[in-house]
């Protein structure tokens, strides 16, 4: 009946959990031998896990020349339907890498989480007052931003600093 429907499924979400963690225990040391994902584990919101899909998903940082290309390879390049008078708003474009997304989405929030994160979303969601989506767009924003700091760190090859970026500031050009 629906008891052993439901235990069944609990021991399946059980399983899967466990094969999730088994995975997750046999890829943080072959992650750990490259450089890379040592640097891009200083940055605030970067756990193993998605220190690791960033790796896989961005492959060698020197394929990219110029920042813009790797905002595009995670679809959060601007863009904006428009076609005679109209003009629609500016949003994400989605067509890079959803994957890629998703791990910045995730350490965008791990980066809230900390004091200059904080700050910054706070700046995103001032804003957009009035705007019911505020929220999200900021998060979306600051997954931009997550992207920028990692670009320039993996650049560098230096580890992550606040006090050189500022805590997250756009830095004058």
């Amino acid at each position: 009946g629906l008891a052993t429907a439901c235990a069944d499924l609990g021991a399946q979400v059980t399983a899967v959990q466990a094969r999730i963690a088994a995975i997750e225990q046999a890829l943080t040391p072959l992650a750990e031998r490259l450089p890379a994902y040592t640097l891009l584990r200083t940055i605030p919101g970067i756990g193993p896990t998605v220190g690791a899909i960033l790796l896989a998903e961005i492959g060698d940082i020197a394929w990219y020349t110029k920042f813009s290309q790797l905002r595009k390879l995670a679809g959060f390049d601007i863009v904006r339907v428009q076609s005679g008078q109209f003009a629609g708003q500016a949003r994400i474009s989605k067509c890079g890498r959803g994957l890629l997304r998703w791990a910045l989405y995730h350490a965008a929030m791990g980066m809230a989480r900390t004091t200059a994160g904080r700050a910054r979303l706070a700046a995103f969601k001032a804003k957009r007052q009035g705007d019911r989506y505020a929220g999200f767009k900021a998060i979306v924003e600051l997954a931009a931003k997550v992207l920028r700091v990692v670009w320039g760190v993996w650049r560098s090859g230096t580890p992550y600093d606040p006090l050189r970026t500022g805590g997250l500031r756009r830095q004058p050009r």
